[in-house]
């Protein structure tokens, strides 16, 4: 166990490991260089010899915090830390990602870090020590190349001898083979020329890899100014798409009211004209019941009228009265048909009737010749 930050937010650097017999945690003393202080970073074991620890979140020296894409390898047998060499272009700063190993591959997966958040892939192929060249290593190393790292190293100063060696006698044959000196100034000048080719390579690569994310950067530039207009098209056209409609709600909203107005002026002309019609026709009832009032009325005065007409007619013909009662009886007579009530027969002096009067029959022509 590396790494990781305690209750008061301080990273630690320490290694533990834990015996899995026991269940015993230990400490151990590890040499070489060592990683920064971090957390969330990933320890991946390689067969029982190597463990790889990738990225991780640690302080800078100013304090903030950042991710980091530094790669460093713990030799289990020595108990040293590493910086192993590789060429090409790191993965970028995360943490929180995933790391695992298959057939000598070391694969980093997604994480994040304080811009964006990653679900790419990228592979790294590990290297046997002995396929490598020490000869290159060691120059390099003189260098001040310890592996493309964004930690700062110091550069180490090429250990140069500087020594006047005795001049040979020029009699004497120079045999390659028995000047080791000049061998191996061979060998370093072609080693030299290697690497340089290599490190030129590599800067060749990573300018390669630079113009292309400069054209791809430009590519996006240009892709976010043409989503912009787009978007200011859409935005325009959606305004005049509002406008358009508000126009068009405004009118159907002042059509409605002006529809609405003349139907309700039409309704209330109607009811109007209703109200004064049922006025009319309560009028109109009124007056046909004092009418039905007055008929029945007068029905029944005629009806009086005609009973009494009987009783009188009904008397002459038995030969009642004289001639003073009868021209009594007809303008009694002639006085109610002229009245809208019936009235009772007038109260004139009782007229004596005998009994053994013989009846008279009296014609309707002999009343009239008498009135």
């Amino acid at each position: 166990m590396f790494g990781g930050h305690g209750a008061g937010g301080d990273f630690c650097k320490e290694l533990h490991v834990l015996n899995t017999e026991n269940l015993l945690w230990q400490k151990l003393e590890v040499k070489g260089d060592t990683p920064a202080a971090c957390s969330r970073h990933t320890l991946t074991a390689h067969h029982d010899k190597d463990i790889y620890l990738f990225g991780g979140r640690s302080f800078t020296e100013d304090g903030t915090e950042t991710s980091s894409n530094e790669i460093h390898k713990l030799s289990i047998a020595k108990m040293k830390w590493k910086v192993p060499l590789y060429v090409g272009i790191p993965p970028a700063r995360r943490h929180g990602h995933t790391t695992f190993i298959l057939h000598s591959h070391l694969y980093v997966f997604g994480g994040q870090n304080e811009e964006q958040e990653f679900n790419d892939l990228k592979v790294m192929k590990l290297i046997n020590p002995s396929e490598r060249q020490p000869v290159m290593k060691e120059i390099l190393s003189e260098f001040g190349l310890q592996g493309v790292s964004h930690s700062f190293t110091p550069t180490k100063v090429p250990n140069v001898r500087y020594e006047l060696s005795e001049p040979a006698p020029c009699s004497q044959s120079r045999n390659p083979a028995a000047d080791p000196q000049a061998f191996v100034h061979r060998d370093f000048s072609a080693v030299r020329d290697e690497a340089m080719k290599q490190i030129q390579a590599a800067f060749a690569l990573l300018d390669h890899e630079f113009l292309k994310l400069d054209r791809e950067k430009s590519d996006l530039s240009k892709a976010a100014a043409a989503l912009q207009k787009e978007k200011e098209a859409h935005e325009v056209h959606r305004q005049q798409q509002q406008q358009e409609l508000q126009e068009l709600l405004d009118r159907h909203r002042s059509q409605n009211e002006t529809w609405l107005r003349a139907r309700a002026e039409e309704n209330d002309r109607e009811r109007r004209e209703l109200c004064r019609v049922r006025e009319e026709v309560q009028q109109e009832q009124e007056r046909l019941k004092e009418e039905q009032s007055s008929i029945q009325k007068r029905s029944e005065h005629l009806l009086s009228i005609m009973q009494q007409f009987k009783g009188i007619r009904s008397f002459w013909q038995r030969g009642g009265g004289g001639v003073r009662v009868k021209s009594v009886m007809l303008t009694w007579i002639r006085t109610q048909c002229g009245r809208t009530e019936p009235a009772s027969v007038p109260s004139d002096p009782p007229v004596s009737l005998k009994p053994t009067d013989g009846l008279i029959p009296v014609r309707r022509r002999d009343v009239k010749s008498e009135s």
